[in-house]
């Protein structure tokens, strides 16, 4: 009788002891390449199939995400937002020398709008990110209605002085929020401070 209950209770351990090394190799990292931006997360590899939290790669896609578990629908919306920079001669530029102070607004266009927002802003990153508000509107402001429920508007930013003082890659980026979420960075562009 001890016999059998130390056979039946070295085959559960054997078993359990199975199934996680089994659930070790289902979940690797992977590395996720899009538009040459690399990002690695978690995957579940199942049958040479990558299944991977889409929600984790919302940055990367530039779009909202957003499950619908009653319907067991993934929605995907991303928007198309144009910016580039006006210095004061309104000349558009996207390459500046190091080390200067510069002027500019940001122009966007934006267009296939098909989420409610709450809240959008202009940021800029300089290559020790760094992160800087250029301009932002959110339903406390007067102007935002005319951002309201629309599925395209256009968006001139505040005149900004803005010290370019490190050589490299400065990300001008567009955030979205919609109501009840987090800002999602909907559009990046590179300015080069050489």
């Amino acid at each position: 009788m001890m016999r059998k209950k130390l056979i039946i209770i070295s085959m559960a351990l054997l078993l359990s002891g199975g199934s996680l090394v089994a659930a070790d190799k289902l979940f690797q990292k992977v590395t996720f390449v899009y538009n040459n931006k690399s990002s690695s997360e978690e995957a579940l590899m199942v049958d040479d199939k990558v299944y991977i939290n889409i929600r984790s790669l919302s940055d990367s896609l530039q779009a909202f995400i957003q499950w619908k578990n009653s319907e067991k629908k993934l929605i995907i919306q991303k928007p198309n937002v144009h910016m580039f920079l006006m210095n004061e001669k309104r000349t558009m530029f996207g390459q500046v020398d190091k080390g200067t102070v510069q002027k500019f607004l940001v122009q966007a266009q934006i267009d296939n709008l098909n989420v409610a927002l709450s809240e959008f802003k202009v940021t800029l990153v300089d290559p020790n990110d760094k992160e800087t508000t250029i301009d932002s509107r959110s339903q406390s402001d007067d102007d935002f209605k005319e951002f309201l429920e629309k599925d395209t508007f256009w968006f001139s930013s505040k005149v900004i002085s803005y010290d370019f003082k490190y050589a490299g890659k400065y990300k001008l980026r567009f955030y979205m929020e919609q109501k009840n979420s987090d800002p999602q960075l909907i559009s990046e562009k590179i300015i080069t401070a050489k």
